[in-house]
C-alpha cells in the first residue's frame, strides 16, 4: 500500500473552493482546506488530500470561483507493492525447505553407500 499526499494551492477571489476527484469520481471525504485573506481582498486557499493506494489512480483538483475554474491533474502510478512481512517469511521458508530437502536426499544417499560398504566388509 502506498501513502500519497496531494496539495492544491490557489490565490484568487474570496469565494474560491475546491472539488477533489479520484479516478473521475467526486471524493465525498472531508478534505482539509485553509484560507488566508490577502491584503488586496483576494484569498490564498490551500487544500490537501492524503490517500492510501493499492493500485494506480488519477487525482483531479478543481479550483472553482466566480472568476473561473482551473483543474490540476496528477497520476499516481503504483509499480510494485512491497511484499508484506508474511510474504517475505513464506518465500524464505520455502527456500530453506528446498535446501533441507536436498540435504536430506544427500544424507540418504550417503547412508545407502555407508550401509553398502558395511555389508561388503562382512
Amino acid at each position: 500500500m502506498v501513502s500519497w499526499l496531494t496539495v492544491c494551492v490557489s490565490p484568487g477571489p474570496a469565494d474560491v473552493h475546491f472539488l477533489w476527484e479520484k479516478n473521475g469520481r467526486k471524493l465525498e471525504v472531508c478534505v482539509p482546506t485553509q484560507t488566508h485573506a490577502l491584503p488586496d481582498g483576494r484569498a490564498l486557499v490551500l487544500s490537501w488530500l492524503r490517500d492510501a493506494l493499492r493500485e494506480s489512480a488519477e487525482y483531479r483538483c478543481s479550483v472553482l470561483s466566480w472568476a473561473g475554474n482551473k483543474t490540476s491533474r496528477v497520476r499516481v502510478t503504483v509499480t510494485r507493492l512491497e511484499a508484506t512481512q508474511q510474504e517475505r517469511w513464506t518465500r524464505e521458508l520455502a527456500s530453506w525447505r528446498a535446501v533441507a530437502g536436498e540435504h536430506d536426499r544427500m544424507m540418504q544417499s550417503w547412508r545407502k553407500a555407508w550401509e553398502s560398504c558395511n555389508r561388503d566388509a562382512l
